[in-house]
């Protein structure tokens, strides 16, 4: 599955906001999210981040990030848990796009994906979210297994 357009349902997420340039904060929220979801034996759960801005038309030090696990529908968040909030993700149609990066270049995996990929689906983004899910723990080997998703709607045919 390099690239598919597909119907995912909703999920609950526990996330942690952060602000600045992606490369760094996203690390910096991860830092603080993992030692909090190794409590709750939450390390084999999904970890995704949210983006929240776009780094071609937001200033670097004011892009927002969410690093997130998955939780079950019915998790409570408990009282030490400063920063992090419950959010659901969305169901609906995704775009998605599975790379394996080796080399920490995120944004050309993110650019190959708007500009190779989904620009030619009959699909555009829908203005509502975009994620990356983690398929494995890039930071002890550098390479990460990674799905890109970007909620979609099919672009309307003109006749």
């Amino acid at each position: 599955m390099p690239f598919m357009i597909l119907e995912k349902p909703a999920k609950t997420i526990a996330s942690y906001r952060v602000t600045g340039p992606y490369a760094t904060t996203v690390k910096q929220g991860f830092d603080v999210l993992m030692p909090w979801a190794k409590q709750f034996k939450l390390e084999d759960a999904d970890w995704l981040t949210l983006f929240l801005d776009n780094p071609n038309t937001t200033d670097p030090q004011a892009c927002r990030a969410e690093p997130s696990v998955s939780v079950s529908k019915d998790f409570q968040l408990p009282d030490n848990s400063a920063g992090i909030r419950l959010q659901t993700l969305p169901a609906g149609t995704y775009a998605a796009y599975h790379i394996t990066i080796g080399d920490g270049n995120f944004a050309k995996a993110w650019t190959d994906f708007f500009t190779l990929h989904l620009a030619n689906s009959g699909y555009r983004p829908d203005g509502r979210v975009c994620y990356e899910h983690y398929l494995n723990d890039g930071s002890l080997t550098g390479v990460f297994e990674v799905v890109l998703y970007q909620s979609v709607e099919k672009i309307a045919v003109i006749r």
